[in-house]
């Protein structure tokens, strides 16, 4: 059989077992038909060195493609534990963030009930000291009005036993008035 290409080229390079193999299956479909016969008429030697060739080249393609398996797989693994890193570092930081948020939360609301109950005592207190401020001027008033009238009393005895008809008066100061006198004095 007369082929353009020198023997043992494949033409396209002839570098892998499917072009070696695709080769020879154009060898066997333009060989010449053997009469009566439905053989073809190939190179004996031709064909057993395409097919040496495609068999010695299976095992390095063989190794090749497992190799770049390993590679391939190796590859996904380390993507997909980067992705879990990934992922739980950003599940660690959403926890982070959820409880920065709910300590700032109970934070919030526990200055929020503090400030309320300081409010409430200090009005309470408020309250309390001005009950407390208000009964001792009320017992003070009264102790003031006893004494008044006892004053009074003894000074009406005073003018009864002395033959005075009204007793006199009580000296005031500058106001007209004994209390504001009285409570003035300490500005005098």
């Amino acid at each position: 059989m007369a082929d353009d290409s020198p023997q043992g080229q494949v033409p396209g390079g002839g570098d892998s077992v499917s072009s070696i193999l695709s080769y020879a299956i154009s060898l066997v479909e333009s060989a010449k038909s053997v009469p009566l016969s439905s053989s073809v008429m190939v190179s004996r030697e031709e064909l057993l060195d395409l097919l040496y060739r495609a068999v010695d080249m299976v095992p390095q393609e063989i190794m090749e493609a497992r190799r770049l398996l390993r590679d391939k797989e190796s590859y996904l693994e380390g993507v997909r534990l980067e992705a879990e890193e990934i992922l739980e570092a950003a599940r660690a930081q959403a926890e982070t963030f959820v409880s920065k948020t709910e300590v700032m939360r109970q934070a919030n609301l526990k200055a929020r009930h503090l400030i309320q109950e300081a409010k409430e005592e200090a009005s309470k207190m408020r309250f309390e000291a001005e009950d407390y401020a208000d009964q001792r001027l009320a017992a003070l008033e009264i102790a003031l009005v006893n004494t008044l009238k006892a004053v009074k009393a003894g000074r009406e005895r005073l003018a009864i036993s002395v033959g005075v008809r009204e007793p006199a008066k009580p000296i005031v100061g500058n106001s007209g008035t004994l209390e504001d006198d009285f409570f003035d004095q300490d500005e005098s």
